[in-house]
């Protein structure tokens, strides 16, 4: 994942419309969905690939939008999600569990939890776009 190394987390935060982290291990899905968000040019975009670096990345980031896969290196996504909503800086940002497991069991366990939605991998990519667009107009 290419970051611009001249915007640091806080200028972004004051000046861009909207903020998506991405917190994901997988290479090729972080590219592909860097590209989706690339089509729309008014969201700052930041990747972490391992839970701790998500949380860490949320709290000095403050984006409206987290997408999160589930299965990372170091932990999965409930225990990212417990670290985020334990903290008064992150507890009220909107995550999306982003996941390759599609049954109907993981994905009512994932809302139960506080997932505000379950998005399935190989990403549907209107419906990824619609979805990313509903969020930052809301």
């Amino acid at each position: 994942m290419s970051e611009n190394p001249s915007t640091n987390a806080s200028d972004a935060s004051s000046s861009a419309p909207g903020r998506l982290l991405y917190i994901e291990d997988n290479p090729v899905n972080r590219l592909v969905v860097e590209e989706l968000v690339a089509m729309r040019p008014g969201l700052q975009f930041e990747c972490a690939e391992t839970g701790t670096e998500g949380v860490a990345k949320a709290m000095a980031m403050r984006p409206q939008l987290i997408l999160l896969d589930m299965q990372l290196p170091d932990f999965d996504g409930y225990e990212v999600l417990a670290r985020l909503k334990a903290h008064p800086t992150t507890a009220d940002i909107t995550v999306i569990a982003l996941s390759a497991d599609a049954s109907p069991e993981d994905s009512q366990r994932a809302l139960r939890a506080g997932f505000k939605a379950y998005w399935t991998k190989p990403i549907d990519f209107a419906a990824f776009l619609a979805g990313i667009d509903a969020v930052f107009s809301a």
